[in-house]
């Protein structure tokens, strides 16, 4: 190398020193009033630029970063009680081990499906499709957050600074897209999937979302108090479930020993529902260790332990049903059948996630031939409908029903209690017992 490139070579790391030390250090020449925070643990400042407005700074030593936030007041006294209390709201979530920097919602979308393809889907939980419904819902999450941030003046929308407020106009948003009140529902379940997950890692101080309520429009109260099936559609189902679930589907479509156990699991959390009339979230937190099958004038019956804590009505209650024949094979397929082991648990070990389950049961309804599911809000809780339904219809005792299904008999008649059309129609035209003549109308 020359002299005279060697001087050049100088001059210039010497401008770029001159030009890095003067971006390490932009904002010391635009302060204009700095003051320290309890000895120097944090400062309020104001620049050229801030307009008079004082903004809160902390150096965060676990990620290395400043957190600058703006105090929106030109006064002293006022901007030092607000930064006292950024201050100790940042010190409480450091010690309960959180993050103070957290991602942008687009990262935590991300990272989240990344968690779910591994630990769902590779795992045979959920199945490929449902992980790319997921990832839907979530693109139009990210989308609305990315009009929230824009709307607020900012970049970028980052998952810490979203609240409940936030989101409350996430159903209009969707609605001018286009999109239905179920799908924005299900959307909605997803978001708080991730929001729950990001709460967990430390991401986000916010376990989940509290969204506006989206009444079903054009349907009342009490249709979907009491959405059931047909005995028809029940029928078809049953017939569907045992195709869903034979080897010789399994074969053509070369279902893995995971899925098809899965779709097992389906079928009997299904039959045991309408068998049992138990509650979705009892049955789904249901455990081998409060189950015992046993044989009663050549059926077989099941005695079962509902805990408090997984009913709804926090009330325990010890029942005898029919399904002991759903419990029995069930157990003899599964390799989780200890005392402590959940009753619907996957290959895994680990407990069937919520996703499969209604992934699945939508699989049902379509091979069903039910095009009208969503709409009439058929759900597994149906199940438990049709259960009391058809007990009433057979003349089982109220008041014991009650008990077996933990609800009160009051409720229970005003909820299940109803004759559809077909047996209006039947009642109508009884007679009386050993007579011809038709029974009298009262006029």
């Amino acid at each position: 190398m020359t002299a005279t490139a060697r001087v050049a070579l100088v001059i210039d790391n010497t401008r770029t020193q001159k030009q890095r030390s003067k971006r390490s250090v932009p904002t010391q020449s635009f302060l204009t009033d700095k003051h320290s925070i309890y000895g120097g643990k944090a400062e309020i400042v104001r620049t050229q630029q801030s307009g008079g407005y004082w903004h809160f700074r902390m150096w965060i030593s676990e990620e290395s970063k400043y957190v600058r936030k703006t105090l929106k007041t030109k006064h002293l006294d006022t901007a030092i009680e607000r930064a006292e209390n950024e201050f100790f709201a940042i010190k409480a979530n450091l010690n309960s081990g959180k993050r103070i920097f957290s991602p942008t919602v687009q990262q935590a979308a991300e990272e989240y499906l990344k968690h779910r393809w591994e630990v769902d889907v590779k795992r045979g939980s959920i199945t490929e499709g449902r992980w790319g419904t997921v990832k839907s819902h979530l693109n139009h999450f990210v989308a609305y957050c990315g009009i929230v941030a824009r709307s607020e003046r900012s970049s970028v929308a980052r998952l810490s600074d979203l609240e409940s407020k936030s989101l409350q106009g996430y159903q209009q948003y969707r609605q001018q897209k286009g999109a239905k009140d179920v799908t924005i529902k299900n959307e909605q379940a997803s978001i708080n999937a991730l929001c729950k997950w990001a709460y967990d890692e430390g991401f986000h101080s916010v376990q989940h979302y509290v969204f506006p309520s989206i009444s079903r429009r054009g349907v009342d109260a009490d249709t979907l108090r009491r959405s059931t099936y047909t005995d028809d559609e029940y029928r078809s189902i049953s017939r569907v479930l045992i195709t869903y679930t034979s080897n010789k589907t399994a074969k053509a479509e070369f279902l893995s020993d995971e899925e098809q156990f899965i779709r097992q699991l389906v079928r009997h959390f299904f039959l045991i529902g309408a068998n049992t009339m138990m509650r979705f979230g009892e049955l789904y937190q249901l455990k081998w260790g409060n189950v015992e099958t046993y044989s009663a004038e050549n059926q077989r019956l099941v005695t079962i332990n509902v805990l408090a804590e997984t009913s709804k009505v926090r009330q325990s209650r010890v029942i005898k049903v029919r399904g002991g024949k759903h419990f029995d094979r069930l157990r003899s397929l599964s390799k989780h059948t200890k005392q402590g082991d959940w009753v619907f648990t996957a290959h895994n070990g680990e407990r069937v996630t919520r996703d499969a389950l209604y992934y699945h049961y939508a699989q049902l309804m379509a091979l069903a031939g039910i095009t009208d599911w969503k709409e009439r809000n058929l759900t597994y809780y149906s199940t438990r409908h049709y259960g009391i339904t058809k007990r009433l219809q057979s003349n089982a005792n109220p008041l014991t029903l009650s008990k077996v299904c933990g609800t009160s008999l009051k409720h229970l008649t005003e909820t299940y209690y109803h004759a559809d059309l077909s047996e209006q129609e039947r009642a109508a035209l009884l007679r009386y017992e050993g007579s011809s003549v038709e029974v009298v109308a009262l006029e």
